[in-house]
């Protein structure tokens, strides 16, 4: 109802109020009754049809199962047809186990086809329909689906027909609604009018002498009762008030007259001022008071002063008596107070000074108190900021010198008595040149001319002399001091004892020096090194070369001269150059990736590698069975000579280490922290923890003679490894595999893997 309607109703007589009223209640109650059953008989419909079809839908589809177990439409049509006298149903249909459809009914308006099959028992309502689905069972096993499609047009035609009866209802009790009113408005209206009326005459012609007409004893002849007696007493107290406030008036003008002076001249000051009355409660408020305690005048006005004015120790935060408080239960003046804060409405905490005093009578008794406080927050900060300035210029380590422009020293910190010796009753008043000494330079007179015109100063460094008469380097910085009108007023001077730092310069340029040479000299043995290994152990393949030739030409062409303990002789000498140059080999080639410097990097696709160590370890793979599989490997730039050996002496060594099981080498590559990280891990005999670090040193070899190698092919791994950028190590148990992981953060995958 909106506010105008009410206005209307609220204004119309109470004859006409009582007729909406009675109408109003009559015609709710029976539309909220119709509507109810309505809704309810909609709702219980629904369950009753669901209840209904889903017992409909189980007595046909236990009829169903002859048709669907001889797969027979024309019993199932037959079976479907008796829903011809259920005028509500739309469709029905039964599917076979496998989902097709066996036989169907449609109504003859029907304008969709059959409903879905489904996977179990389930009903489905919508707003216009009904579908409900039904498995058919054999047994316990499931021959088909019944699915049937109820449409709603029963619950319309239900709730139209509820309808029309509310509306006949409505109308008949309606008309003997309107005949009760009117009896109702007869008997109560009456008498109230009356009333009304004489209580308007009273008001419209203040005439208190009218009284109402007395028609009943009941409430309303007790009300015109009172309403007479009313008017009597009104009419007396009429002429005593009238000279009261006569008198009142007068006495109004002229405290109003002097309060408004006293505000003005309160409002007026720079601190906060709160007046109570004698029980503490605020009756003025000036906008300093408002402002701190974050509270509007109308806010304060009434309000007791403990409410608003909180305040606690600054510095254990215990709570605090207010002085009005003390002011009238002692009637004293409470003197200024500090350390004290003020805690705002809205939580801001203020620091203050308060103090307050009693407001007497001309009799001497106490009408209330009046406080007063202030906010010295900027106050106390520029007192924590001098004593913090104050604290720093005495604790710091730097001398601190503070001298006037005439380079008289005023300032001398405990820093100044650390670096120079001097103390400060020693040199307050003497010039600064007292630390410069004879035969050193005193620049401060130029520099305190240019200061006090203005200049900048920046930064030196300079000696000066402390007063046992030893020279300290001293980094010194200079800045102007200003009083409070902004006015050069003299000069700061900071002085750091730079000595330490001067000498570690100088020693770190002395081992710079030293490092140098050093690198040179170690870069010189490193290139004559390999220069050494790479001719001798290339220049040593020649003549081993010709003793194993020579050496297996003996075996063949004597062999039969030759005695058990020559055949010996000569198989030793044979397979002692076949190790050497083996061990030649692979230190010639352990040489070779440490001698290239900036080999020219190509596109190497890691698979074609793999394939290629495979070929040249083809021999070893099938005496041992061995089975290599490995993720898809990247595409990388690199140079191939590095890789090949790489991973041709991790998979031959996980051949030879091989266990009793047979043998299984993956190979697998993973992108982590922004590097590829490989791993060839096998199925071996594995390695104890304490020869983890030991086996990638050069001739490092576990097993002795008993597993042919030269103890290099590791030492080659970790050195292309680490010449990328990368490292490598092995995870290991005795007994079960090894896994060796290298990491290659030099090597970029190629444009085409990306």
């Amino acid at each position: 109802m909106t506010d105008r309607t009410t206005r209307a109703f609220r204004n119309l007589p109470i004859r006409h109020k009582l007729m909406v009223i009675v109408m109003l209640t009559t015609t709710s109650a029976l539309l909220l009754a119709g509507m109810g059953i309505i809704v309810s008989d909609s709702f219980l419909l629904r369950e009753f049809l669901q209840r209904d079809l889903s017992a409909l839908a189980g007595i046909i589809a236990d009829n169903s199962t002859a048709s669907l177990a001889f797969d027979d439409p024309q019993s199932a049509a037959e079976t479907l047809g008796t829903f011809r006298t259920k005028s509500h149903i739309v469709a029905a249909c039964i599917y076979r186990a496998d989902g097709r459809l066996l036989a169907r009914y449609l109504r003859a308006d029907a304008v969709s086809g059959c409903p879905p099959d489904s996977a179990g028992n389930e009903i489905r309502s919508t707003h216009n329909d009904m579908a409900v689905t039904r498995i058919i069972l054999l047994g316990n096993r499931r021959l088909g689906t019944l699915a049937l499609l109820y449409d709603l047009g029963e619950i319309n035609e239900r709730m139209r027909l509820y309808a029309g009866v509310v509306l006949a209802i409505l109308l008949g009790s309606t008309l003997i609604a309107v005949l009760l009113s009117s009896w109702l408005r007869a008997t109560i209206a009456t008498p109230i009018s009356q009333l009304a009326d004489a209580a308007a005459l009273v008001s419209d012609t203040r005439d208190y002498s009218i009284r109402a007409e007395k028609i009943s004893t009941d409430e309303l002849g007790v009300l015109v009762d009172a309403f007479n007696e009313m008017l009597a007493r009104i009419q007396l107290r009429d002429d005593r008030l009238k000279k009261a406030l006569t008198a009142r008036e007068e006495a109004l003008r002229e405290a109003q007259s002097a309060r408004d002076s006293l505000k003005i001249t309160l409002a007026s000051i720079g601190d906060a001022v709160i007046s109570t009355d004698v029980e503490g409660r605020i009756v003025f408020a000036n906008r300093v008071a408002q402002s701190l305690l974050k509270y509007g005048e109308a806010e304060l006005i009434g309000t007791h002063l403990d409410e608003v004015f909180r305040t606690v120790n600054e510095l254990d935060r215990a709570k605090c008596e207010s002085p009005v408080a003390r002011i009238l239960r002692h009637d004293t003046i409470a003197a200024a107070s500090n350390q004290t804060v003020l805690i705002a409405r809205d939580g801001t905490e203020t620091p203050i000074e308060n103090s307050g005093a009693p407001i007497g009578s001309e009799n001497g008794d106490i009408q209330g108190a009046v406080l007063v406080f202030r906010d010295v927050t900027s106050r106390r900060r520029a007192e924590e900021t001098l004593g913090l300035l104050a604290s720093i210029v005495e604790s710091s380590d730097d001398a601190i010198i503070g001298s006037d422009l005439d380079g008289m020293v005023t300032t001398w910190n405990k820093g100044a008595e650390r670096t120079f010796g001097y103390s400060l009753d020693e040199v307050i008043g003497r010039p600064i040149s007292v630390i410069s000494g004879p035969g050193l330079p005193d620049e401060m007179p130029e520099i305190l001319e240019r200061i006090r015109a203005g200049e900048k100063i920046d930064p030196y460094a300079t000696v000066r002399r402390a007063r046992s008469g030893v020279s300290i380097a001293v980094s010194v910085a200079v800045s102007a001091l200003r009083d409070g009108l902004g006015r050069v007023a003299g000069a700061s001077l900071i002085a750091r004892d730079i000595g330490e730092q001067v000498r570690a310069a100088e020693r770190l340029a002395r081992l710079n020096r030293d490092l140098r040479t050093t690198n040179e000299n170690l870069a010189r043995s490193n290139e004559d090194l390999e220069r050494f290994a790479f001719v001798a152990s290339h220049d040593l393949q020649e003549p081993l070369r010709m003793i194993t030739v020579y050496s297996q030409l003996l075996v063949k062409m004597y062999s039969q001269e030759a005695d058990s303990q020559a055949s010996d002789f000569l198989a030793n000498i044979v397979g002692g150059t076949r190790r050497m140059r083996a061990l030649l080999s692979d230190l010639l080639a352990f040489t070779e990736i440490g001698a290239r410097r900036e080999e020219a990097a190509e596109a190497v696709d890691l698979n074609g590698i793999l394939e290629l160590v495979k070929e040249n370890l083809k021999a070893a793979i099938e005496d041992s069975r061995a089975v290599i599989t490995s993720d898809h490997l990247p595409a990388v730039n690199a140079y191939q000579g590095h890789l090949v050996p790489l991973f041709q002496n991790l998979i031959g060594n996980a051949i030879k280490y091989r266990g009793e099981r047979p043998l299984h080498i993956h190979v697998s590559v993973e992108e982590k922290d922004g590097q590829l990280r490989f791993a060839v891990t096998d199925n071996g005999m594995g390695i104890e923890p304490e020869y983890h670090r030991k086996i990638f040193g050069a001739f490092k070899r576990l097993h002795g003679n008993k597993i042919p190698g030269t103890g290099i092919g590791l030492a080659i791994c970790q050195r292309v490894v680490e010449r990328y950028g990368g490292r490598i190590w092995v995870e290991s148990q005795a007994g079960e595999g090894a896994s060796f992981i290298f990491t290659l953060p030099g090597i970029l995958r190629s444009r085409e893997e990306t």
